[in-house]
């Protein structure tokens, strides 16, 4: 008897517990001055220089002769990364639309990538064989690809089949 006593006290326990992550809402954008991508307050000198120089790099687009690839989800962190300001969340237009096909890329954007929607990785939730995955897997390839930084013409890897994989 005392057993199941305390079966319901835990089962009620959770269930009170639980009911506040049930009731979370998103709020939406904050207001006021933005959050993202200055320095914290109370930097050196030198931390503000690695600070700079990072920022700097976290906004370089990359291309084919910079190593970009040979898979990737875009050309650049703070393409992906951009509002409200380097360092954010995903901005009002998605950059993985246009970086799809640029420079003579011949990817396909996958059903679950938008113009006007958030910028997105896929993991599958099996691999071709059934076992478990759970792994990111970048949406595009740099076969065909040509920038100012290299050419990957020669580059014959395949973009994944979002359409038959298991998301």
């Amino acid at each position: 008897m005392k057993t199941k006593r305390f079966c319901w006290l835990v089962a009620a326990v959770i269930s009170v517990g639980s009911a506040g992550a049930l009731a979370q809402t998103d709020p939406g954008p904050r207001p006021g001055a933005n959050g993202a991508g200055q320095e914290i307050p109370g930097l050196t000198t030198n931390e503000a220089a690695f600070f700079d120089a990072g920022r700097d790099d976290f906004a370089e687009a990359e291309g084919v002769g910079d190593g970009l690839g040979p898979r990737f989800n875009l050309d650049s962190c703070g393409g992906c990364h951009l509002a409200p300001d380097i360092g954010g969340s995903s901005p009002p237009v998605n950059p993985q639309v246009a970086v799809a096909t640029a420079f003579g890329a011949r990817n396909t954007v996958p059903s679950f990538i938008t113009q006007n929607g958030p910028i997105r990785e896929a993991r599958f939730k099996t691999l071709p064989n059934g076992n478990p995955d759970g792994g990111v897997h970048a949406l595009f390839v740099v076969s065909q690809r040509s920038d100012s930084t290299g050419n990957a013409g020669a580059c014959n890897i395949v973009q994944d089949n979002f359409a038959q994989a298991d998301l």
